[in-house]
């Protein structure tokens, strides 16, 4: 079995076994979107946000009173068994969220710089990425397994045009000690913004920033 395939067999068993309780699952997603922003089902942003919102609900969100996100759970177990899945769970639970341009894009590769960090990345990915081009920014997830560096299920497309205003609001967020995780959620309310305020320069509403959303 390829490593993506693998890794697409654990993410679904994963689901599987920790997104059953519909109650959770729902004060979960009042959780995500209260810090994220609310998209209706009628959204062009119904899809990839629900992608992105079962992704942590299941491999980052800490619930009050747990220490660990459920696919932790699941990764002790495993590993205990000595079962070779518990290595791809662990790839997941301590995979990276973040802002990324696309820089670079060729036969299996596409290459990516981490706007928050600055590290590149270069993930193998043999999937045709319609739509996708150089100069795009994405908040992603990736996944290190087995030596290489694989797509999660997070990919939610912010403008080109609002690359610089993300870049500047990041860095003055991140000086005033805000963490990675708010940088990412304040601007995955900007994206919903969008969708809101068509009337106005996407460029200018990310700039705008808090100031828009009220």
């Amino acid at each position: 079995m390829s490593t993506a395939a693998l890794l697409d067999e654990v993410t679904e068993t994963l689901y599987a076994r920790h997104t059953s309780d519909a109650e959770a699952a729902t004060i979960a997603r009042r959780e995500y979107e209260d810090r994220r922003g609310k998209v209706h089902q009628d959204d062009e942003l119904w899809e990839p946000w629900s992608a992105a919102f079962v992704e942590w609900y299941v491999v980052e969100r800490v619930v009050p009173g747990a220490s660990a996100p459920p696919a932790a759970r699941t990764y002790r177990e495993l590993h205990a068994a000595s079962d070779p899945r518990a290595e791809v769970v662990r790839a997941l639970v301590t995979s990276q969220r973040s802002l990324f341009e696309v820089r670079a894009m060729a036969r299996g590769r596409v290459e990516l710089l981490d706007l928050l960090g600055g590290a590149a990345f270069y993930v193998d990915e043999q999937r045709a990425l319609h739509g996708v081009e150089v100069g795009d920014v994405a908040e992603l997830r990736l996944v290190g397994i087995a030596g290489e560096v694989r797509f999660g299920r997070t990919f939610i497309y912010h403008p080109k045009v609002a690359r610089a205003p993300i870049v500047e609001r990041a860095r003055a967020m991140l000086a005033a000690g805000s963490t990675r995780r708010e940088v990412i959620d304040h601007v995955a309310q900007l994206r919903v913004q969008v969708t809101r305020y068509r009337h106005m320069s996407v460029a200018r509403l990310y700039e705008l920033g808090s100031r828009i959303m009220g």
